[in-house]
């Protein structure tokens, strides 16, 4: 029959070739039907169809030379027959392709029966372990055979059967991560083939096809260090766009990210950041900037990835961050107030790990170097424009340095955050800021010598004196004054803090000096209900020595100073401005006043009360 509907081709005038051709796609069904019914017949098993009907009909199809006959029934094979057949005579059908008309679109016939092969192997694992074709290897070499016999295959039809050969590798040997390799490799020959032969794989279709070979073994595997290992990998990212480069990097960190996949080895670390290029640094073909909100999203996608280099030895996690440093350097002033902060605090609990686990001698090799890593590293911070970012991330360094003993790093770590607030912080708002985690920080830090350490407080207090609004100034001053009153302070305080001995430095009248000079700040203030509710907070600060028995925070000066607030308090008008803001700000001030003398009170009649309370004259 497929004789008759063959020779219909060539029968009439050539000018109804066309209407002869349409009568032919219509009476394919017939012959459809026929090999339906041939392969439903009893005596037809797997033995039979191998010696003699597939052999009968593949003879009929290469010898019809008819593209229509041959394009149907090689389809139509694939479709009637069942999967065990096909598996038994995988290389027959393979070699028929290759005999084929060059017409004919090899591709949809070869991709049909690796789909169809690759289901069967899903629901019929031991069926195809247990067969002696190697389904892959039977594919791979007779693909690698077609291409070479059609070199003007379109470069779409090309790729798509890579893409094939790819899924059936992965989902009939998913263990087998060679085979993977192997279609990764021949992928990157064809396109780097593609390339010397000026063919165009930017169509829409060829770009879809490279972004599945990268993204079906991402989301099948969904281990990156399993997926960089793949040679080609990489390199085949490098045949996209930017747009499509970045988008395989951003799938393959949120993939690390979302699977909690640790990066062990530098070397891995190397090969993640070559297929996350685009995340790191500008690349030439870049064009229009990224937008702010993505870039800042891709940015902390990359900085996530950080917390995932683990490994047992803590010498190769610290080779990590070494190696990705390196990286991190070569992005931009843009990018590292991103990705050098969360190595920085990596590196410092690694120092903590390390002070642990280690002997004192190793120790003090070992953490020296690991706080000069972070001590480059903020550096590189501050020599751009976040100083401010640069500061913070040196005073936390000087905290894990005296946790860690180490007092000149810590002492130099302060010096650096002094050379910044005295070089670069000019915003006022930011310098009191500044001022305030310096305290906050120094009070924390228990190694220092007494000398050095008041050779700090003592710069504190001054640049402290030095702010430019008076309110800030009577605050900073005040604030300073508990840089020289540290140590244990009350019955549920501890002498030691991270197994270290706190060190006690008591500066009475230091002190005293710097409550005063608080005082003084705060009467130069013109606006009067300012000036009160400084006077107020300086009370409570006080307070706070007379009840932890500072000698020289004697009792006269609570009293005066509860004197000076009636006076004030009774003088104080209402500013200019928002007459509804300046009514609530007094009532403020007279209620944060009150609930002071109620806690005097309180502790006046409270029996458990060691400092002289009842002295005090409200």
């Amino acid at each position: 029959m497929n004789k008759l509907w063959v020779r219909m081709q060539h029968q009439g005038p050539a000018r109804d070739k066309q209407k002869r051709e349409k009568e032919r796609q219509e009476l394919r069904l017939l012959v459809g039907k026929n090999l339906a019914r041939l392969s439903q017949l009893e005596g037809v098993d797997v033995e039979m169809y191998t010696e003699t009907v597939l052999p009968r009909i593949t003879e009929q199809i290469v010898n019809c030379k008819d593209q229509i006959a041959q394009q149907y029934l090689m389809e139509i094979i694939i479709q009637v027959f069942p999967d065990n057949f096909h598996l038994a005579t995988l290389e027959i059908f393979l070699e028929t392709c290759g005999k084929l008309l060059a017409t004919i679109d090899v591709k949809t016939i070869v991709v049909s029966l690796v789909d169809r092969l690759a289901a069967y192997a899903t629901q019929n694992a031991t069926a195809v372990s247990s067969s002696s074709v190697n389904v892959f290897k039977t594919f791979s070499s007779h693909i690698a055979s077609l291409l070479l016999q059609r070199p003007k295959m379109d470069a779409e039809d090309q790729l798509a059967m890579q893409v094939a050969l790819l899924n059936l590798a992965l989902r009939v040997y998913p263990e087998t991560v060679e085979y993977v390799d192997e279609v990764l490799n021949q992928a990157f020959e064809l396109l780097t083939r593609l390339k010397k032969e000026e063919v165009d794989y930017t169509k829409p279709n060829c770009v879809k096809h490279i972004l599945s070979l990268l993204n079906i073994p991402l989301t099948t595997y969904n281990n990156i260090i399993i997926l960089t290992k793949l040679e080609n990998y990489s390199n085949i990212i490098g045949f996209l766009g930017y747009s499509h480069r970045r988008k395989i990097a951003i799938d393959v960190v949120s993939n690390a990210i979302n699977n909690e996949t640790f990066i062990p080895e530098p070397d891995d670390v190397t090969r993640v950041f070559a297929a996350i290029k685009p995340l790191l640094m500008d690349e030439e073909d870049q064009g229009e900037e990224v937008d702010p909100e993505d870039f800042e999203e891709d940015q902390n996608r990359v900085a996530a990835l950080i917390h995932l280099f683990q490994s047992d030895n803590l010498e190769t996690l610290f080779m990590l961050y070494a190696t990705s440093r390196k990286v991190f350097g070569q992005g931009g002033n843009k990018r590292i107030k991103h990705t050098l902060p969360p190595l920085v605090f990596r590196s410092l609990k690694l120092a903590a790990l390390l002070k642990e686990r280690t002997s004192a001698e190793t120790w003090e090799r070992v953490g020296k170097r690991i706080f000069k890593f972070a001590h480059e590293t903020v550096l590189a911070l501050a020599r751009t424009d976040y100083k401010d970012l640069a500061m913070r991330l040196f005073l936390q360094c000087a905290k894990s340095a005296s946790y860690a003993g180490f007092e000149t790093i810590a002492y130099e770590f302060l010096t650096q955050v002094f050379e910044i607030y005295e070089s670069d912080v000019a915003d006022s708002k930011a310098q009191f800021r500044a001022i305030n985690e310096i305290i906050a920080t120094l009070q924390t830090l228990h190694v220092f010598s007494e000398e050095n350490y008041d050779t700090l407080a003592t710069k504190t207090a001054v640049h402290s004196a030095k702010l430019l609004k008076k309110p800030d100034q009577c605050r900073a001053v005040y604030m300073c004054s508990h840089l020289f009153w540290t140590g244990e302070t009350g019955p549920e305080s501890s002498s030691i803090v991270n197994k270290q001995p706190v060190r006690e430095y008591r500066e009475g009248k230091r002190v005293l000096e710097c409550l005063q000079k608080s005082l003084r700040i705060a009467d130069s203030c013109m606006d009067s209900s300012m000036n009160v509710k400084l006077f107020v907070e300086i009370l409570n600060e006080y307070l706070y020595y007379f009840e932890h028995r500072n000698e020289t925070v004697a009792v006269k000066y609570v009293t005066g100073l509860i004197a000076l607030i009636k006076t004030n308090l009774a003088n104080m008008e209402v500013g200019e401005g928002d007459t509804n803001a300046s009514p609530d700000r007094a009532k403020s001030i007279n209620t944060y006043y009150f609930n002071t003398l109620k806690h005097i009170q309180f502790k006046k009649e409270a029996p458990t009360t060691t400092a002289p309370y009842d002295q005090i004259d409200i």
